[in-house]
């Protein structure tokens, strides 16, 4: 058996290794996890913080947003409405679907369920089909198209 010695050399080794590991974890993450979490990170832009400057850094200039009422949105119009919304919303949650990227573009479906609340605390159920078209532009994912559907609550 051989004893290892900590000296400069093997504690540089021992350094190397750590970064190595780290790094690994930290850049290895997958493009569709890298998605995935942009999408989580859009969510609660519109339904939690309503966040501009977040919206802005997530929406591509030529967004299409459209709704399951059929409203469609631009991206000026959407950051707006997402911003300025009356609503509240509790329990949103998303249940992840497909995923199918080629190159720098992104189509994913997933769920979105959820309560909104009216100015008046009315409640309503939140239960929707997505569909949203994701492109990479210098290095970021960015939302090009959103469609949404109504869809049965979940039993």
């Amino acid at each position: 058996m051989q004893l290892l010695i900590i000296n400069d050399y093997n504690m540089k080794k021992l350094l190397s290794i750590a970064l190595l590991l780290v790094s690994l974890n930290v850049f290895g993450q997958s493009t569709e996890e890298k998605v995935w979490r942009r999408v989580e990170e859009l969510t609660k832009a519109v339904f939690d913080t309503k966040d501009s400057v977040a919206l802005e850094g997530l929406v591509n200039k030529y967004l299409t947003y459209a709704h399951s009422s059929g409203l469609v949105e631009d991206r000026p119009t959407m950051i707006h409405a997402a911003v300025s919304s009356p609503l509240k919303y509790k329990n949103i949650s998303i249940e992840r679907g497909s995923i199918n990227i080629d190159r720098k573009t992104a189509v994913l479906r997933h769920n979105l369920r959820g309560v909104s609340i009216d100015e008046k605390g009315v409640e309503s159920p939140l239960n929707l089909g997505i569909l949203q078209v994701w492109k990479k532009e210098h290095g970021k994912w960015r939302i090009w198209a959103r469609q949404a559907v109504r869809i049965p609550a979940k039993t």
